[in-house]
Formats: structure tokens, C-alpha cells, sequence
């Protein structure tokens, strides 16, 4: 069976601002996988907070899990379905990005 070796973005008219699904290597492991992307991105409240964030719209932190179907469609996605499904929270709140 062939598997995607790409990036892409699945089009889900039902996902929400902030959210993604996304084919991608974000970090988690070295084979392209679908994942769940969810991020929080600065506002200027967050600014006047944090003197580690600089713009507004700067990403603070994403959650990023791997998925087999759109939790929002339901659209299969994976053809080959992960039993060991990884996930990561980026924090880049402070001084450096850390991952829990």
C-alpha cells in the first residue's frame, strides 16, 4: 500500500479557528502521519502579560495529536490505521519552546 510522503491539509468545513488537521512530520516522528492541531495564538492581552511574546498572533502553545479520521467529518484518513497514537504540547510561552 502506498503512503503519503507530503504535506497537506484536510479541508474540513466543520473544524473550527485554531484547529487543523494537517499530513505532516510536526515533530512527533520521522513518517509523515495525520495529526490534530490545535493552537493558541497570542492577543494583545497576552502581550501586556507575557514579556516573552512580541506580535500579536504569535503562536503560545499547540497541542498536536495523531489521528486515524477527522474528529470533526469523520473522513477516514489514515489507510494503514496507528494503533500507538503519539501527541505533543508546544509551549512557547517563556524563554524557550518546551516540549511536554
Amino acid at each position: 500500500m502506498e503512503t503519503m510522503s507530503q504535506y497537506e491539509v484536510h479541508d474540513c468545513r466543520y473544524q473550527g479557528l485554531g484547529i487543523r488537521v494537517e499530513h505532516s512530520r510536526y515533530g512527533l516522528n520521522e513518517s509523515f502521519t495525520w495529526k490534530l492541531v490545535v493552537t493558541r495564538e497570542s492577543t494583545e492581552e497576552d502581550l501586556e502579560n507575557n514579556h516573552y511574546l512580541e506580535n500579536v498572533g504569535e503562536d503560545m502553545w499547540s497541542v498536536v495529536v495523531e489521528i486515524n479520521n477527522c474528529p470533526f467529518c469523520g473522513k477516514e484518513l489514515q489507510a494503514e490505521k496507528s494503533e500507538e497514537i503519539d501527541f505533543g504540547l508546544y509551549d512557547s510561552t517563556g524563554i524557550s519552546i518546551r516540549i511536554l
